[in-house]
C-alpha cells in the first residue's frame, strides 16, 4: 500500500483539479509561503480532546465538516505535507483514511526541502470549492481503543507497538507493548519514510511480523499516525492506531509497567 508521494510526483500533479494539496504547518509559516495550491489545516482541527486529556479521533459529523470545507469527497487524491521530522501531517493522514479516503498519501519530504529543491511556492491563499460534500465512512480495522487493547494484550497473535523513545518507554509503558521509536523509521536527508525494504527488516528484528496484528500507540497519538503509515508503507495490512494513547490508557487506571 503506497502512503507517500515524492516531489516529482507533486510537481507533475500541482495543478490537476482532482488533487487536495494541505499544508499542516501552523498559519504563520503557511502565510509566509506555501507549496503552490495548498490549503492549511492544523492538526487541532482533526482532534477532539477528552475529558481525561486523551487527543481523540474527530466525530463523523464534524470530519464531514472539515473536510468539506477544503473541497474533498471521493473523487479528490489528497497530499498532506508539513515540517520534517514533525509526525502531525501523519495524524491529519490517519485521520481521513479511518473515515474511509484511503487515496490519502504524505508529501515524502517536509516544506524546507521542497522550498530547498526550488519547487512552485506561493503566499496565494487558493479558494475551494462550495459545493463539495465529504461522506465519512468509517473504517473500523484503522483504531483501536483501550477495551481492544485489554482483550488482545496476550494474545500471540497481536504485537503492540510503543512509538515513543526509549525514555518513554522504560518509564511507563503499556505492559507486554514493544519499542519501535518512531523516528527510527523517517529516512534521511529530510525524508519522512525510510526506505521500505531496511524498515521492514527493522520491524523483522524487532518481532514486529507482517504475520501479526500491530497496534501503536505513543503519548497522544500523534507519533503512533506515523508508525501506523510506516507500517502501512513496509506492506503490514493489519494495524490500528490507538488514538488515546497513553494519556487515556493512564487515566482509565489501567496497569503501566
Amino acid at each position: 500500500m503506497t502512503l507517500i508521494v515524492d516531489m516529482d510526483w507533486l510537481v507533475s500533479h500541482l495543478n490537476e483539479p482532482d488533487i487536495v494539496i494541505i499544508d499542516t504547518r501552523g498559519n504563520m509559516p503557511y502565510r509566509f509561503g506555501h507549496i503552490k495550491n495548498a490549503i492549511l489545516l492544523g492538526v487541532d482541527h482533526v482532534i477532539s480532546v477528552a475529558d481525561n486529556g486523551a487527543n481523540l479521533v474527530i466525530d463523523a459529523q464534524t470530519a464531514e465538516k472539515v473536510f468539506s470545507k477544503l473541497g474533498i469527497d471521493y473523487s479528490k487524491t489528497v497530499i498532506v505535507y508539513g515540517e520534517y521530522p514533525d509526525p502531525s501531517p501523519a495524524r491529519i493522514v490517519w485521520t481521513l483514511i479511518y473515515y474511509g479516503h484511503p487515496n490519502t498519501k504524505l508529501l515524502d519530504i517536509g516544506y524546507n526541502e521542497w522550498q530547498k529543491a526550488g519547487l512552485p511556492i506561493t503566499k496565494q491563499i487558493p479558494t475551494t470549492s462550495a459545493d463539495v460534500n465529504f461522506v465519512p465512512k468509517i473504517n473500523p480495522l484503522a483504531r483501536a481503543d483501550a477495551q481492544m487493547i485489554k482483550e488482545k494484550q496476550n494474545d500471540p497473535n497481536v504485537v503492540i507497538v510503543d512509538a515513543r523513545t526509549p525514555q518513554e518507554h522504560f518509564q511507563a509503558r503499556i505492559p507486554g507493548s514493544l519499542l519501535h521509536n518512531w523516528e527510527e523509521g523517517l529516512g534521511d536527508y529530510g525524508k519522512m519514510f525510510k526506505d521500505k525494504n531496511k524498515l521492514q527488516r527493522d520491524l523483522e528484528e524487532q518481532g514486529i511480523t507482517k504475520d501479526k496484528e500491530v497496534i501503536c500507540y505513543c503519548h497522544s497519538g500523534m507519533r503512533a499516525s506515523h508508525k501506523y503509515l510506516q507500517l502501512k508503507q513496509a506492506g503490514f495490512d493489519n494495524v490500528r492506531m490507538y488514538d488515546g494513547s497513553i494519556i487515556d490508557w493512564a487515566q482509565r487506571r489501567n496497569p503501566l509497567r
